[in-house]
């Protein structure tokens, strides 16, 4: 999937750098378990029919599953007599809040609801329940249709006690919402999706997992492309790898692939990834790859890990196309906070935006670099890259391969080594600002040094319009934090957040150029400036902010 360098050897970058390369079906292979376990038992019998617009409850105190499940005082008991019931339109399916139930929810194409009137399946009473799935998935949604969980909590055996499921298996599904739940201690993913359409999952906590707290793994074998996902205000909280899995990556945050149409949006991803079983391709917090249409907004990826490569905060990795990675936070992360990447033998990865993000401290680890981007085979090409703010310790840029058709404008690049490392011939470079806080060189290119800004724009003739030089080297007068502890974790916070806005009279404001569909607002929800020049940066400098 990707290749990461240690510092300061990128002389020699394509003899000594290991290479993790993944194809779409090496990536779905973690989530293959999950399709075998739900495959297993599509056939199971369904004794009764449900006349519809029925509820029923699950008691495992006081039900018995002799008794109809109509009412509260005639519940079923287990999870296994609810799997005899064939759910229909209008059906509610309710768990006694505060009590935990083994066993493995099914639902097959024979259940399923519509759209005004969707199979609910929830808890009832005071709390949720819990789901106790042991060694197998905690709820198999499989081919069915109009479905909603809410406020049902799903509970594993644990990623190294036995687990060889996910929480929740979602697989050729259409409009299933999942809402309000708490999914750990599962080998695979806490949620896992494949081949569904119109699913909106929210507010789910996905933590102590192994492949991924969220998964989307679609475009292979029986499971089709997926189309049209939401995930919205979910945590996925330390997913630290699949101890099985020695052959790929694992530990991510949030990831999709094989997907048509998707919105992330107000997630957090912390640290993910830091017990990999493997030396290779990692994990990162919030990514995509194979997919159309991806808008990656208003997160944050922080202190995300991996013992080998990447461990970084957002990626768009191969086969990604016409997709948005804005409006976001990374910082403290091992690998770099925005990677731009084609693994060997992806589909093309072209026409992607990474617009009004920020990244502070990332790279620890790999890339040493707020963005990294790396060619590791042919058809990536053309993303903007503009308006973001990166503050890194080495390099606000740096790259394993020269990408044609990049093109970064309006951004702030503060760093205290190179600002900028590795081959960017086919890129360019126009009214971004620099800022060294260290005393190295500006650029560095293997054995190709430009020791200030001035020189690499003499060598390279980039940052000039019609002969004219168009960087700013200034002190941009920009509020840092002393640390990633001062940062913010709920994303619905970033709007509010202090740092990385500038002080007044600051040298970037007004210096930047109009980019065509540059967008309404910055990162902060600052109108940015459309009747001339905007701002450099992430944040859009105004009177009275």
């Amino acid at each position: 999937m990707r290749v990461i360098m240690r510092h300061r050897l990128q002389m020699s970058l394509w003899t000594m750098i290991f290479i993790g390369a993944a194809s779409m079906s090496t990536i779905a292979a973690d989530a293959r378990t999950t399709i075998r376990l739900t495959k297993s038992h599509q056939n199971s019998s369904k004794q009764i029919t449900s006349p519809g617009n029925t509820t029923f409850y699950v008691d495992s105190v006081a039900g018995h599953d002799s008794n109809p499940g109509t009412s509260r005082n005639r519940s079923w008991k287990t999870i296994a007599r609810a799997n005899d019931m064939v759910f229909r339109t209008g059906d509610r399916l309710l768990f006694a809040g505060g009590q935990r139930f083994p066993g493995t929810i099914r639902f097959t194409k024979m259940d399923g609801g519509s759209s005004d009137r969707p199979v609910v399946v929830t808890s009832f009473g005071s709390g949720r329940a819990t789901v106790e799935a042991g060694t197998e998935s905690g709820f198999m949604i499989t081919d069915c249709e109009w479905i909603v969980l809410q406020n049902l909590d799903f509970a594993g055996c644990g990623r190294k006690n036995g687990s060889n499921g996910s929480g929740i298996s979602v697989l050729r599904t259409r409009n299933v919402k999942i809402d309000g739940t708490d999914v750990s201690g599962f080998r695979l993913a806490g949620l896992w999706m494949g081949g569904d359409q119109n699913t909106v999952v929210s507010r789910v906590l996905a933590h102590d997992n192994g492949y991924a707290g969220i998964a989307s793994d679609s475009g292979s074998g029986d499971v089709p492309r997926a189309r049209n996902l939401t995930i919205r205000d979910c945590i996925t909280d330390n997913n630290p790898g699949d101890p099985k899995n020695l052959d790929n990556h694992s530990g991510n945050g949030i990831v999709v692939g094989g997907v048509d149409g998707a919105l992330i949006e107000y997630c957090e991803a912390s640290n993910n990834g830091w017990d990999m079983p493997r030396d290779g391709n990692g994990p990162v917090g919030i990514w995509a790859w194979n997919s159309d249409r991806v808008v990656i907004q208003h997160c944050i990826s922080h202190h995300n890990k991996s013992p080998g490569a990447d461990g970084g905060g957002f990626d768009f990795d191969g086969g990604v196309t016409n997709s948005v990675i804005q409006y976001n936070l990374a910082y403290e992360n091992m690998g770099c906070g925005y990677l731009l990447c084609q693994y060997g033998g992806a589909a093309p990865w072209r026409k992607n935006i990474v617009r009004y993000n920020i990244s502070f401290n990332d790279g620890s680890k790999n890339f040493q670099s707020g963005i990294g981007l790396w060619l590791g085979d042919k058809g990536i090409s053309d993303a903007q890259v503009y308006n973001n703010t990166i503050v890194n310790g080495e390099h606000a840029v740096s790259t394993l391969g020269d990408i044609p058709g990049m093109v970064y404008r309006n951004n702030l690049f503060i760093g205290g080594g190179e600002l900028l490392v590795g081959d960017l011939s086919h890129s360019r470079f126009e009214n971004n600002a620099y800022w060294s806080t260290g005393s190295g060189p500006f650029a560095r290119h293997g054995d190709k040094v430009h020791l200030t800004l001035a020189d690499w724009v003499k060598a390279t003739s980039q940052e000039t319009i019609e002969g004219k030089r168009v960087a700013l080297v200034q002190d941009p007068e920009i509020v840092l934090p002393a640390g990633g502890g001062e940062l913010p974790t709920d994303p619905r916070a970033l709007v509010k957040m202090r740092f990385f806005r500038l002080r007044a009279g600051s040298p970037c404001a007004a210096a930047g150029m109009t980019v065509p569909g540059i967008g309404e607002r910055d990162l902060f929800d600052g109108r940015v400036r459309t009747d001339g020049p905007p701002t450099v940066g992430a944040f859009e400098l105004q009177t009275g902010r």
